[in-house]
C-alpha cells in the first residue's frame, strides 16, 4: 500500500518536472486533435477555416451563426457577413446598408443607338427603315419585299416598289395596273330661278307636300352621277374610303368603272365631294335641276311616264333587265333640258338635308335643311330597282346616314360666284 503511494508521487514530481521546462524538450502530443492547445506541451494544434470553430474536444465544425440585417437593405450583415439584399437597377449600396440612387455619368462614346456600357441609358433611337445593332449602330434594316399579286406600288411589308405601270396605266389601289380614264368631272350650268317644290298630284305622297315656292341661286351640277372610276381616284389619292362591294355593290368589278359608284354612305359621298372641289347639292337645287330648270314637269324629259327607254328603272325586270345599274348617260333621251344625265332612275342620290316627314318649315331660299339634325338623310331619283312612280323627280326618300345600300349614289354641284 505504502509502495503504490510513493509511485504515483513519483509520477507527478517527473510529469511538474516536464512542464516546468527541466529535463528534455517537450514534443506535442495532438494525436486527432485539429485545433487548440495539445494536452502535453500546451501548443497549438492548429486553428479552424472560416465558418468553422474550434469545440471543447479540439475538432474543427461548422459554426451556428444568426444573421442580423435590422435596418440594412442590402450587402453583408455585420454577425455573419451574410448578404441583406441586392438593390435595383440604378440603385447602389452604401457602408450603412442602404440602397440610394446611383450617380451615374452617361457615356455614349461611339454609339447611335441603344444602352450606353455605364449607366444602360438610351444613346438615341433609329430612324424608319434602321435598326440598332449589338455594337450600338443604326445600320438597315434587313426586309423581305411582299409583291404575291401585285403588279405596282408598294409592297404591303418593306414599302418597296413592286413595279410601275405602262403610260397609258395607273396603279390601283390593289397593286393592279389599270387603264387610264378621265376622272374629272363635267360641269353642267344651271341658271337660278323660281319653282314650285313638290308635288300634289293624286298618288303623290305627304312628304312630298306641301308644294311651296323656292327661289334656287344659279348653280353648276356634275353631269353624271359619281362613277367608280371617279371614286377610284380619290381612294387612290387617300382622300376616299372603300365602298362595300360583293352582291350588287359596283365596287370591286372590273367592268364597273362608268357604272355610278353605289353601296357608299353619305359621310363617303362628303368627302368625295371635298376632295373634287363640289359639295352634295341640297335638295331644292335637286329637285329645280331634276325638272330641267324648275319646270312643272313630272320627270326630266315631261310628263311622259317613265319607261326603259327613258331611264334605267325596273322594266320586265330590275334594272330594265340587267338586275343592276347601267354606264351612267345610258338612257339620254331621259336627259334634261340642259344635259343632266339619269336624274330619273340608275341610283338614289344623297343630297345634304336631314329627312323630315313633309315640308312644313322647309326653306325657300334653296338651302339645305338641316335643322333640326337627325340621323337620316335625304336620296333623290329613284333607282334601278324602282318602277316609274318612284322615278319622279318629287319623289322623295330617307335612308340612315350610314347606311351603304346597293341603290345609293351620289353627284356634285358647286356654287357660282
Amino acid at each position: 500500500m505504502k509502495s503504490l503511494h510513493f509511485s504515483s508521487v513519483l509520477a507527478v514530481f517527473l510529469l511538474l518536472l516536464v512542464q516546468s521546462g527541466c529535463g528534455s524538450d517537450c514534443e506535442p502530443a495532438c494525436g486527432i486533435m485539429e485545433c487548440g492547445p495539445d494536452p502535453v506541451c500546451g501548443e497549438s494544434c492548429g486553428t479552424c477555416p472560416d465558418g468553422k470553430t474550434c469545440n471543447s474536444n479540439r475538432q474543427c465544425v461548422t459554426e451556428w451563426c444568426v444573421q442580423d440585417c435590422s435596418g440594412q437593405e442590402c450587402g453583408p450583415d455585420p454577425v455573419c457577413g451574410e448578404s441583406c439584399g441586392t438593390c435595383t437597377a440604378g440603385k447602389t449600396c452604401n457602408s450603412e446598408g442602404q440602397c440610394v440612387v446611383e450617380e451615374c455619368e452617361q457615356d455614349c462614346s461611339g454609339l447611335e443607338c441603344g444602352p450606353d456600357p455605364v449607366c444602360a441609358k438610351s444613346c438615341g433611337t433609329c430612324t424608319d427603315g434602321k435598326t440598332c445593332n449589338s455594337n450600338g449602330q443604326c445600320v438597315v434594316e434587313r426586309c423581305f419585299k411582299y409583291c404575291l399579286g401585285r403588279e405596282c406600288g408598294p409592297d404591303p411589308v418593306c414599302e418597296e416598289s413592286c413595279g410601275t405601270c405602262g403610260t397609258d396605266e395607273i396603279c390601283d389601289t390593289d397593286g393592279k395596273c389599270i387603264s387610264k380614264v378621265d376622272t374629272s368631272v363635267e360641269w353642267v350650268r344651271i341658271e337660278g330661278g323660281n319653282f314650285n317644290m313638290g308635288s300634289n298630284d293624286e298618288h303623290s305622297y305627304n312628304n312630298e307636300k306641301p308644294v311651296h315656292s323656292v327661289t334656287v341661286p344659279t348653280f353648276e351640277m356634275s353631269k353624271t352621277e359619281v362613277t367608280v372610276d371617279h371614286y377610284r381616284a380619290c381612294v387612290n389619292a387617300g382622300a376616299c374610303t372603300g365602298p362595300n362591294y360583293g352582291g350588287n355593290c359596283n365596287w370591286g368589278k372590273s367592268d364597273r368603272g362608268a357604272h355610278p359608284i353605289n353601296c357608299v354612305d353619305w359621310s363617303q359621298a362628303q368627302a368625295f365631294a371635298k376632295w373634287a372641289g363640289g359639295r352634295l347639292p341640297s335638295e331644292a337645287e335637286w329637285e329645280y335641276a331634276a325638272r330641267s330648270g324648275g319646270r312643272d314637269w313630272r320627270y326630266p324629259w315631261g310628263n311622259e311616264e317613265a319607261t326603259c327607254d327613258l331611264a334605267v328603272m325596273e322594266g320586265v325586270k330590275e334594272g330594265c333587265g340587267r338586275d343592276s345599274t347601267w354606264p351612267v348617260c345610258s338612257k339620254p333621251s331621259g336627259n334634261t333640258s340642259q344635259g343632266l344625265c339619269d336624274m330619273a332612275g340608275n341610283i338614289w342620290e344623297w343630297v345634304q338635308d336631314g329627312y323630315h316627314y313633309n315640308y312644313e318649315g322647309a326653306p325657300s331660299d334653296g338651302s339645305a335643311w338641316e335643322s333640326p339634325a337627325g340621323s337620316d338623310r335625304v336620296g333623290r331619283g329613284g333607282s334601278w330597282l324602282d318602277g316609274a312612280w318612284y322615278v319622279r323627280s318629287a319623289r322623295r326618300g330617307g335612308d340612315f346616314h350610314g347606311d351603304r345600300y346597293d341603290y345609293l349614289g351620289f353627284r356634285l354641284v358647286r356654287s357660282v360666284f
